[in-house]
């Protein structure tokens, strides 16, 4: 018995060591110049940090300034600016190994050792992380969008038969030179009871941001209002001007703008009643003022709270501007559901006789949140 386990031993051990062997080269490796060595997976080199994932520890920052040699299991990318004149051209080429010298680096490649400056490799990558990067340098249409969409309903019936849907759609698409956002939201609400449409109104847009300096950005906005209850028919606003980034961190962003906006509405005509006189149909054409703020406040992972308010001062009439405020409070449920709340207020200081200057919107319901990367 203790002979046939010897033997079953002897023929298992150098089995499972020649199985084991290439998993433990397969790791790759980093040694610093105090001598110390890690092993694991190299994942990126960027800013001066080299990462690297490891078995025992996680994700490991290296300050690359202390590394003195890194051999590869897979090759990674090392991208290089070549420069032609007034063009950049970027050389990509595949590396397995890094060894530090006094006068840079000198890296292994398929075409063997290559010397580089130090100031030439500051950047590694993975392919799918290469991919990844040069993807967000020249998006497609498609690509970078991410956003919620959100439907509340609500039904009465019996003594009262009420019918209430709100709608809305918010989508950002942020780039490494700007960002364009569009907008969607609708409410409809009617009382059949009473024969009556308490609220139908529709508001849709979209803008765009293009940075000129890391604090400063040129904007670009086209908005698109309807609301039945006002007999507003359309109201188009077009315009641009320029915005500065006041607050940039990770979870608050708040940016100040001012330009000029171009505004055509149409309002309907509305008919006489026993006590009023028939409206006839009104055209307005103005410029006016652009002139606002945007904030962005994230609690915790899970909550967002975003506010944009703008007023438009009427440029021929100075006595007359339109006021609104557009607030949102998005709570994830999971990555694919969450509830968002949204508040809205339209003021106008010359609405059509017989309306009212002020509409006040809340919504309430269940979100989609989704993302195109």
């Amino acid at each position: 018995m203790v002979r046939r386990t010897f033997r079953l031993v002897s023929i298992l051990v150098p089995i499972l060591t020649a199985l084991l062997l290439p998993l433990a080269a397969s790791a790759d490796s980093v040694v610093l110049k105090n001598g110390d060595r890690l092993t694991g997976t190299v994942n990126q080199l960027a800013g001066g940090k080299l990462t690297v994932t490891t078995s025992y520890a996680g994700a490991v920052t290296i300050a690359w300034d202390e590394v003195s040699s890194v051999k590869l299991d897979k090759p990674l990318i090392l991208p290089i600016e070549a420069k032609n004149g007034k063009q950049v051209n970027i050389q990509k080429t595949e590396i397995t190994g890094i060894d530090r010298t006094p006068a840079g680096f000198v890296v292994a490649t398929a075409n063997g050792p290559q010397p580089l400056a130090a100031n030439a490799l500051t950047t590694l990558r993975t392919a799918a992380a290469e991919q990844a990067y040069e993807a967000s340098i020249r998006p497609n249409l498609l690509h970078g969008w991410s956003g919620a969409a959100n439907v509340s309903l609500a039904i009465t019936g019996g003594n009262s038969e009420t019918t209430s849907i709100g709608t809305g759609v918010n989508l950002t698409r942020p780039t490494r030179t700007g960002k364009t956002a569009l907008y969607f939201n609708d409410v409809y609400s009617h009382d059949s009871v009473a024969g009556i449409t308490t609220a139908d109104s529709t508001n849709a847009g979209l803008r765009y941001d293009h940075n000129l300096n890391p604090r400063l950005f040129a904007f670009g906005t086209l908005d698109f209002n309807v609301n039945a209850l006002q007999d507003l028919n359309l109201r188009t606003i077009a315009g641009g001007g320029f915005g500065w980034h006041a607050i940039v961190k990770p979870s608050r962003q708040m940016d100040v703008l001012g330009g000029l906006v171009w505004t055509h509405e149409s309002y309907s005509s509305i008919p006489a009643t026993a006590t009023t006189a028939a409206v006839p149909p009104e055209t307005n054409s103005f410029a006016a003022l652009d002139l606002g703020q945007q904030f962005t406040q994230k609690f915790g992972k899970a909550t967002t709270f975003t506010e944009q308010a703008y007023i438009f001062p009427d440029q021929q009439d100075t006595s007359q501007y339109r006021f609104t405020l557009n607030s949102a409070f998005s709570t994830k449920i999971n990555n694919f559901l969450s509830w968002q709340t949204a508040f809205s207020d339209v003021y106008v200081t010359n609405p059509p006789s017989g309306t009212k200057d002020n509409d006040i919107v809340l919504t309430t319901g269940l979100g989609f949140t989704f993302a195109k990367n």
